[in-house]
This record gives structure tokens, C-alpha cells and sequence, in this order.
């Protein structure tokens, strides 16, 4: 009996310096310590003490950042230019001839401005795949007045607008260069959906005799693909958010829309509408070369001399934007 009652007695005394010990340093360590839980081992062999602070594991970085730009964007659009002038070379032909005076000249279109943004997955710290949508708008407008010298004038203006929306997918690259700047560069080919041309040419007589001829077209066959690559440089305002400035090359070169629609409007009476294909034809008077848009209506001949245009948004874009680490 007395041994059982000296074992209680261990028993009791150890848990009771366990609780002073903690009651001691509860108090200690003020009332924000995590909570002592305690475990009572089976047949009252021992006391352990267990405190419940596991620790958070940290939350892995996100290999997604998205990129967002906008700029000034440059394409060739030579036959464009080439069937848009047309009129312009007309005057310019009568005034070479002595027949009156010109003021003003056609604008060629080549500047115009983009925008988009891309989704990019990092494959390693450096290299990227990237998927995006953008939208571009080059267009000019050029105004000419001629007049012949006594009191008969003409007015002309010309509006050629391209639009397209590149669908893009690439490779981009980032490597530091100092403290908070890196240099970027990426590469890839693109597909540009929604290519639209619309090419309008007036002329006005008085303010009561006035024509107006537009040319659109949108309808297109195949898949119209280009490519790219940029260079430029990044300067990181914070760890998730960067601020760039780059320089992009592109090649696009598609070749003729299926179908245009040809409009002529004019204080005479109209619209009258023409649908078919868009040709350039070209023709010398005297020694000034002309050329402009013709459209061979649906089934009928086409003249030997004329020419397909080529629609070329090839050229380079100026543009800046940020880069969003996620």
C-alpha cells in the first residue's frame, strides 16, 4: 500500500510542477504566446507538452505576367498608296501641262498607331511563351485644290485607312543589364485577323457639285501571316511591375482581297455599287506616270495590264507599356 501510494504521489507531484512550470511561463511571455495544449500519455507514463504553431508554407511565385502596350506604328502600303493617289497624279499632269496650278500633294499612308497586350508564361527566369491580341490603324488624308487660272476650281481629298487585329504568339526573353533594368526582346509570328481597307477619293466642284468614290474591302481566304521581333529595354519600378520601351520589325505582306465593294456618290445621283475585284492599272500622259484602283466586276474580262495589289502592313512600331508580374 505504501508503495502504491508512493508511486500516486510521484505522479500527482510531477503534474503539478508541470502546471507551475507553465503557469510560470505563461506569465512570462505575456498574453499573445500560442496555446499550450497538453497530452496525457496512456497509463500515466510521462506528460509531454505540445504547442500548436505550425508553421504556413510559403506560397509558391506565379510564372504568369501579362504585358500591355501602345505606340506609334509605321507600315510600307505601297500599292496602297499607288491606287489611292490617283486623281492627285491627275492634277499634277494638267499642271505640268500649263493648264493650271496645284496646291497640296497626296500623303502617302504609312503612320498610324497599335495597341494590344499579351499573356506570357515564363518556361525559365529568362524565357517566356506568349499568346496576345493587339489592334492597329494606319491612315492618311490628303487634301489638293487646283485651279485652272480664270475662276473654275476643284477641290480633292483623299482618306486611305488599313486595320487589322494581330493575334500573337511568340517567344520573349529578359536578361538584367543593371540594378532595376533589363533588356527584352522577343520573336514570333502572328496571325492578322480583321485586315480592312477603305480607300475614299472626293472631289468637289462647287459647294453644290460634288462625287465621292470609296473603295472597301474585308473578305479574304487563306490565313494572312506575319512575323516580328523587338528589342528593348525595361526598368523595373517594383519586383511585380516594370515599365519598357521598345522597337519592333514586323513583315506582313498578304496578297489581294477576294471581293470589294467600289461606291460612287455625288450631287448628280447615286450611290452606285460596284463588287467584284481590285486591281491597280497604270498609264502614262506625257511624262507623268499614272496609276489607281479599278475593280473588274464579278465574271467580267480582266485587262491583261492590270496588276493585284498587294496589301503590305510590313514596317516597324515605336511603343511602350508595363509588364505585370502575377
Amino acid at each position: 500500500m505504501r508503495s502504491h501510494s508512493l508511486k500516486c504521489g510521484l505522479v500527482i507531484g510531477f503534474l503539478a510542477v508541470g502546471l507551475l512550470a507553465a503557469a510560470a511561463a505563461a506569465a512570462a511571455e505575456g498574453p499573445e504566446k500560442p496555446k499550450i495544449d497538453f497530452i496525457y500519455p496512456k497509463g500515466f507514463e510521462g506528460i509531454s507538452l505540445a504547442i500548436q504553431d505550425a508553421p504556413t508554407p510559403a506560397a509558391k511565385a506565379s510564372k504568369l505576367s501579362v504585358k500591355l502596350y501602345g505606340g506609334y506604328s509605321h507600315v510600307l502600303a505601297g500599292d496602297v498608296n499607288d491606287g489611292s493617289d490617283y486623281y492627285f497624279e491627275i492634277l499634277e499632269y494638267y499642271q505640268a501641262e500649263g493648264t493650271g496650278t496645284v496646291t497640296g500633294s497626296y500623303k502617302p499612308v504609312h503612320g498610324g498607331y497599335s495597341f494590344g497586350g499579351d499573356i506570357i508564361y515564363q518556361l525559365s527566369p529568362k524565357l517566356g511563351l506568349g499568346l496576345g491580341v493587339g489592334y492597329m490603324r494606319n491612315s492618311s488624308s490628303s487634301v489638293g485644290t487646283f485651279t485652272d487660272g480664270e475662276t473654275e476650281s476643284v477641290t480633292l481629298t483623299v482618306v486611305p485607312t488599313l486595320t487589322a487585329m494581330p493575334i500573337r504568339l511568340g517567344l520573349f526573353f529578359t536578361t538584367p543589364l543593371a540594378n532595376k533594368l533589363n533588356l527584352t526582346a522577343d520573336a514570333g509570328a502572328a496571325y492578322y485577323a480583321g485586315l480592312k481597307l477603305e480607300s475614299t477619293q472626293g472631289l468637289e466642284f462647287s459647294p453644290t457639285e460634288w462625287m465621292e468614290m470609296t473603295v472597301q474591302g474585308s473578305q479574304r481566304s487563306g490565313i494572312d501571316i506575319g512575323f516580328h521581333g523587338s528589342l528593348g529595354v525595361e526598368y523595373m519600378l517594383s519586383p511585380k511591375l516594370g515599365f519598357f520601351f521598345e522597337a519592333v520589325g514586323r513583315y506582313a505582306k498578304f496578297k489581294n482581297f477576294e471581293l470589294v465593294t467600289g461606291t460612287t456618290d455625288g450631287s448628280g445621283g447615286g450611290p452606285d455599287t460596284t463588287e467584284g475585284k481590285l486591281y491597280i492599272f497604270s498609264d502614262t500622259a506625257g511624262t507623268t506616270e499614272i496609276s489607281g484602283f479599278t475593280i473588274v466586276a464579278t465574271g467580267d474580262p480582266v485587262d491583261p495590264s492590270y496588276l493585284e495589289p498587294k496589301i503590305d502592313l510590313s514596317g516597324f512600331s515605336l511603343q511602350i507599356g508595363i509588364r505585370i508580374r502575377l
